[in-house]
């Protein structure tokens, strides 16, 4: 009896063993298997463009339209796929045609992203940005008896939104793709020429993109 109790003891102890050992070595496995890991710096770069033409067969009068912008993110992962940083985020947008209209904005502000998965190649991914927006638009309209001419300039509050998914390559640099939402709120001081009056607007902007970029995964900045 008393060798068959030690005989189940020592079974069960090492049955614990095996199981804690493999515990451990998972939860290890866990924390290096995902490139998005605690203490690691990342900075990259995206972009996003769109070109599209309007005709109106009546009159043959063409719009084209072209936008693009320019996103330089940087941070630092302070807990294993949880990155805290800064992003600035430039826009530009021309309108060609009877309007000719230029627009553009540029965004600064703290950045949130968060990625779900654990596995090693990649991983959804969200984020936030809230932060301090400067805006300018110029727009000029042809007229039988000239022109006219707005100028509008002014600041406020952004917020960017986004959803994609991150590619991992050799753990050092990752591809991403993804959709974004620019939501801004801003006053400018419009200037209507050759009029010469100014007035003041509130407007909110709403935009939708498709972006893409590399991004640089270090153990130090």
């Amino acid at each position: 009896m008393q060798i068959r109790s030690y005989n189940s003891l020592k079974t069960l102890t090492i049955i614990l063993l095996l199981v804690f050992s493999n515990s451990i070595s998972g939860q290890e496995k866990d924390t290096i298997v995902s490139p998005f890991r605690k203490g690691k710096w990342l900075t990259g770069l995206s972009g996003t463009i769109n070109s599209s033409t309007i005709e109106l067969r009546s009159t043959d009068e063409t719009t084209t339209t072209n936008e693009y912008g320019i996103n330089l993110t940087t941070g630092k992962f302070i807990k294993n796929r949880f990155l805290v940083g800064i992003t600035i985020a430039a826009n530009r947008s021309n309108n060609s045609g009877i309007v000719e209209r230029t627009t553009e904005n540029l965004f600064v502000g703290p950045l949130v992203s968060y990625y779900i998965s654990k596995v090693e190649r990649g991983s959804l991914f969200f984020q936030a940005s809230p932060g301090y927006v400067r805006y300018r638009d110029n727009t000029r309209i042809e007229q039988t008896n000239g022109f006219l001419e707005e100028l509008g300039e002014g600041g406020g509050f952004g917020t960017l939104l986004g959803v994609g998914y991150s590619y991992a390559f050799f753990d050092i640099v990752t591809f991403d793709i993804g959709l974004k939402t620019n939501l801004l709120w801003i006053n400018i001081d419009q200037e209507s020429i050759p009029i010469n009056t100014t007035t003041s607007e509130d407007i909110f902007v709403n935009s939708i993109s498709f972006s893409f970029g590399f991004n640089i995964l270090v153990d130090q900045f």
